[in-house]
């Protein structure tokens, strides 16, 4: 009866320490919750043997420390634990001692394999309910490729999703800008849908900017799309016609009220902005500091009209980087710099 009780003992053991031990390794213990886990060592000899008998089998060897740290306020001494003079602790017959140990160690194998299940597990709903959409922030670029071989470059401030099925392909784009290049599948079309208007495509590589609340931009750069105003169903039916069919080096700009007439464009230039960089061309301040203040915390502004027409130099920035624009400007003679703030630049003449 003895025997059986320390087998029990034992196992029970083994689960606490085993629960430590994914803590530990896990690295989330608050200050009390360590204090909790110093008391447990300390009250036997038997709760550190169980745990360095997990740290053993796990490979850790002498990397065991127990991890002994405390919060700076805990009581001098708190984290000691005495031990006796070796072999003092142990009284059981070698026998035994290897009966406990292997029931601790299928206790361990037991507790790593439920953690091992319940990691895949999450793996498997991150998989499929949270990394069908992409959040960026201010500055942020990002690349995805989704599951039938799109690929998408996705710009600061975007917020889209996916959903794929055997009749279609849905990107839902929120906020943001993004490019799109097409797997082709004639027999799943690839539908951008926004607030403003939705694409069609097949296989093609596009841009699509939402550059307010009531204005979307679309540009192509390879292949052909169909452009309709949203939720009047034309896209995602083949036979009838969209409000627009853009070819390469296209655009048209949609809003709540109309669309604009399709133009042609240079969309490699257009979509430069996929990049992170751009080449300005001679374009005005205004207009380069409007491409900055889309996609960055960072905003500059102007106290005099007159600065904004000033003609940019040919040169080419990283767009998540205004400050260096603004040094820029500010080596000019009729223009200069005040920080307002943390996320402010203002431009003054001088």
């Amino acid at each position: 009866m003895k025997q059986s009780s320390d087998t029990e003992i034992d196992g029970l053991l083994s689960e606490q320490a085993a629960g430590w031990f994914v803590r530990l390794v896990a690295n989330d213990l608050s200050a009390r919750e360590r204090r909790e886990y110093l008391a447990w060592l300390k009250a036997s000899s038997r709760n550190v043997e169980a745990l360095l008998d997990i740290y053993r089998y796990h490979g850790y060897g002498r990397k065991a420390k127990l991890h002994m740290r405390v919060s700076p306020e805990g009581e001098p001494g708190e984290n000691v634990i005495p031990f006796g003079p070796r072999g003092m602790t142990v009284v059981h017959k070698q026998t035994r001692q290897l009966k406990r140990r292997r029931a601790r160690q299928m206790k361990v194998a037991a507790a790593i394999a439920g953690i091992l299940v319940t990691i895949v597990a999450g793996w498997t709903l991150k998989a499929t309910y949270f990394d069908k959409r992409i959040a960026t922030g201010p500055g942020q670029w990002d690349r995805a490729m989704l599951s039938d071989g799109s690929v998408l470059r996705i710009g600061p401030n975007t917020r889209l999703r996916w959903s794929f099925d055997q009749n279609q392909r849905t990107i839902v784009l929120s906020e943001g800008e993004a490019v799109f290049e097409v797997a082709k599948d004639p027999s799943r079309p690839f539908i951008v849908t926004t607030h403003v208007g939705d694409v069609r495509a097949v296989g093609t590589e596009f841009g699509v900017s939402l550059m307010n609340a009531s204005t979307a931009v679309v540009t192509v750069a390879h292949g052909k799309v169909a452009v309709s105003k949203h939720g009047d169903d034309r896209v995602t039916t083949i036979k009838r016609a969209a409000v627009a069919e853009l070819i390469e080096d296209q655009q048209i700009v949609l809003s709540d009220g109309n669309a604009q007439p399709v133009k042609q464009v240079d969309a490699s230039r257009e979509l430069q902005w996929a990049t992170g960089y751009y080449e300005f061309r001679g374009e005005t301040v205004r207009e380069a500091i409007e491409q900055f203040n889309r996609r960055n915390r960072l905003k500059v502004v102007m106290s005099d009209p007159a600065i904004g027409a000033i003609a940019m130099p040919f040169t080419t920035v990283k767009l998540d980087d205004p400050e260096t624009f603004v040094l820029m400007l500010a080596a000019r003679p009729d223009v200069q710099v005040a920080y307002e703030s943390a996320n402010v630049i203002r431009l003054l003449p001088e």
